[in-house]
């Protein structure tokens, strides 16, 4: 889980860095840099990662004025990929909280003679009010981890 999550990561991480760099002098003077520049503004392309070889540009318009479905559609292969793959991993957490919740509570509801261990590792034996207390709350656990869509 650890391995893929750090997979995850760095596929991520590779993708920012991969990202183009525009620096732009502003009316007065100020260097800027950003993902976007201004509209008609003369910026130069700023090569990151060790290849420092500017390239002139004019600036286009701006991928944020495009309408969010087009931008949603417009996702590379390797992002879908990867919000895929944390999709999966969200859902098979979400089914062993699940499975776990579900167990404990089988375990309150069929198990007899329960009991907690004391502070000197001699066994209490739970009441009737307390197994009862323990069942509502490993119910009300079934019922967060199982039926939540969040």
């Amino acid at each position: 889980m650890k391995r893929l999550l750090l997979c995850a990561a760095l596929i991520a991480w590779s993708t920012m860095a991969s990202a183009v760099v525009y620096k732009w002098i502003d009316g007065e003077g100020k260097i800027h840099y950003g993902d976007q520049p201004p509209d008609g503004v003369h910026a130069e392309i700023v090569e990151l990662l060790g290849t420092h070889v500017p390239r002139s540009s004019t600036a286009s318009p701006s991928a944020s004025a495009q309408d969010p479905k087009t931008a949603a559609n417009n996702q590379s292969p390797q992002a879908d990929a990867t919000k895929k793959a944390v999709d999966e991993d969200v859902a098979a957490a979400r089914q062993k909280q699940c499975a776990d919740a579900q167990a404990h509570y089988k375990q309150l509801i069929e198990g007899r003679h329960l009991y907690k261990t004391g502070p000197d590792g001699e066994r209490q034996y739970l009441t009737s009010d307390e197994l009862d207390a323990m069942r509502l709350t490993a119910k009300q656990d079934i019922d967060t981890s199982c039926n939540s869509s969040t």
